[in-house]
């Protein structure tokens, strides 16, 4: 019997744009190597650490996002794509194409949808995935065989979010994630959430209620202030769900995955020319050591206070905590949507 496979699914974007911002100066000054091709393949050096990984799949968003088209204001608070990081992002596909890596978009899809895709394929043929990016979002598609890889302050230095983490921290289980996150809101994407409800607050909500659906149901039992709120927020947070939730089922060609294999000497063979060589031989050592020793069960990690009482609508902080690093692996994606999810509208 074939042993299941391991599949590391990388958020293209996400981590070229970490490197972009990384190599800046250098390619301001007109440094022609292809900078962020290295550091991107230098992360997936220090991410096989947790693996190995029989395959690697790289997700990339595609050009034309129908989140956008659905709903201007997401991301439109961010400023314009400057000319050199999308080359540098065209340069990223094709150089990990020419590694040997599976590189895969979708039209009007995003990176993370991609890769919710890939983890669904996964999990149905009973594959071990981790899912390697700097997006909080993709915390939702953590589960018992799929972990989230986030890069902190350095490349080398990553968050390995599971099952147990994800609730110590965030205070929910992970498919309630995009939950929590429509009703505490994320201004980096230029969503606004309920007002006076942070993530203490909504994990209190959801962990009493179960769901944004059953929330909504028990309006006339909350609090005075929060069912204000929560009134006042409805449509907001409908559309949040809409457009913070990771599509699944896209396309995947899961026998192509089957049947990838990861190649040091062909990185080398690509990256060496571009002088590139550090990148690649921190690459072939990381796929060519030795597996590392089983690691002893981490101590269990305490529940997160949820903070104040669901009443408390005072000024909550709405940013995201840094989860300590784990190691074990620990449902199914289910990505919930709100009270009137039949009357949404379909981004695919």
């Amino acid at each position: 019997m074939t042993a299941p496979r391991s599949v590391l699914a990388v958020d293209g974007n996400a981590l070229g744009h970490r490197a972009y911002r990384s190599a800046e100066a250098e390619l301001d000054s007109g440094d022609d190597r292809p900078l962020v091709t290295g550091a991107v393949v230098s992360m997936l050096a220090s991410a096989w650490v947790h693996g190995p990984y029989d395959a690697v799949l790289v997700g990339f968003d595609h050009p034309v996002n129908r989140r956008k088209l659905l709903a201007p204001e997401y991301k439109a608070n961010r400023p314009p794509t400057p000319p050199a990081l999308t080359a540098a992002l065209q340069r990223l596909r094709s150089d990990l194409a020419a590694c040997g890596f599976t590189v895969a978009e979708q039209d009007g899809a995003e990176a993370d949808d991609v890769l919710a895709s890939v983890v669904d394929a996964c999990v149905a043929r009973r594959w071990r995935c981790d899912v390697l990016s700097s997006d909080r979002d993709l915390t939702a598609l953590v589960s018992e065989d799929v972990r989230l890889l986030r890069p902190r302050a350095r490349f080398s230095d990553l968050a390995v979010e599971d099952v147990a983490l994800v609730r110590a921290t965030y205070g929910v289980d992970p498919e309630r994630y995009v939950e929590l996150a429509a009703l505490r809101g994320d201004p980096s994407d230029g969503l606004q959430g309920a007002r006076g409800i942070g993530p203490k607050t909504a994990a209190k909500l959801l962990a009493a209620h179960g769901s944004i659906a059953a929330l909504y149901d028990a309006l006339p039992e909350l609090p005075t202030r929060i069912e204000s709120s929560l009134r006042e927020a409805r449509d907001r947070i409908e559309r949040n769900l809409l457009l913070m939730a990771p599509v699944p089922h896209l396309e995947v060609d899961a026998d192509a995955l089957a049947a990838a294999t990861v190649d040091p000497d062909r990185v080398r063979g690509v990256l060496g020319p571009l002088g590139l060589e550090g990148a690649a031989r921190r690459f072939e050592r990381a796929v060519t050591a030795p597996a590392p020793p089983p690691i002893a069960p981490h101590p269990a990690v305490g529940h997160v206070d949820p903070g104040p009482a669901v009443g408390d609508l005072g000024a909550e902080p709405t940013g995201h905590p840094s989860p300590p690093v784990t190691r074990p692996r620990t449902p199914t994606p289910s990505r919930p949507l709100g009270p009137h999810a039949g009357e949404q509208e379909q981004l695919f």
